[in-house]
C-alpha cells in the first residue's frame, strides 16, 4: 500500500448573492479568438461582470436570446460572417438598449467605441462605457 499526500488550499470564491449575480451587467465577447474570449471572460468576471461568449453571429445570436438580457457587446469590427456593427443592429432588435465596444486589428485608427489590438485588461475596461456594477465591486 502506497501513501498519499492530500493538499488542502483555500480557493477564493466571490461573496455575491444570487439575486446580486443575476442583477450584474451582460457583457457578450464575440470573437473568433479563443484566447481573446477566454482572457476577456476571466478578466470581466473578476470584474464582477456576467460574461457570455461567441465565436460567431450564429452563437451570438442564441447567447442573447438565452440570457434574456445582454447590455454591452464587445465584438470584432469585422468577422467573416457579419460585421460587427451589423450584429449589434440584430441583437438591438432583442435588447434594445445594448451597447457595443469593437475590436479592431492594429493599424485601424482609434476612435469612440473602437479598441485596437494590442490592448491592456486597463484598456479593455475602460472602454466600456456607463456600464457600472449594480454590485459593490
Amino acid at each position: 500500500m502506497q501513501l498519499q499526500t492530500v493538499r488542502r488550499i483555500a480557493i477564493p470564491v466571490a461573496n455575491r448573492t444570487v439575486a446580486e449575480a443575476a442583477s450584474a451587467p451582460v457583457i457578450l465577447v464575440v470573437t473568433p479568438d479563443a484566447n481573446l474570449r477566454e482572457v476577456s471572460q476571466r478578466v470581466l468576471s473578476r470584474e464582477g461582470y456576467r460574461v457570455l461568449t461567441a465565436a460567431h453571429a450564429g452563437h451570438a445570436v442564441l447567447a442573447c436570446l438565452q440570457a434574456g438580457r445582454v447590455d454591452m457587446l464587445a465584438v470584432e469590427l469585422s468577422m467573416d460572417d457579419v460585421s460587427g456593427p451589423a450584429l449589434a443592429e440584430r441583437l438591438r432588435r432583442h435588447c434594445p438598449h445594448l451597447r457595443a465596444v469593437y475590436f479592431a486589428k492594429s493599424g485601424t485608427p482609434e476612435c469612440d467605441g473602437v479598441i485596437v489590438r494590442p490592448f491592456t485588461r486597463d484598456d479593455l475596461l475602460r472602454v466600456l462605457p456607463g456600464l457600472k456594477l449594480s454590485v459593490g465591486a
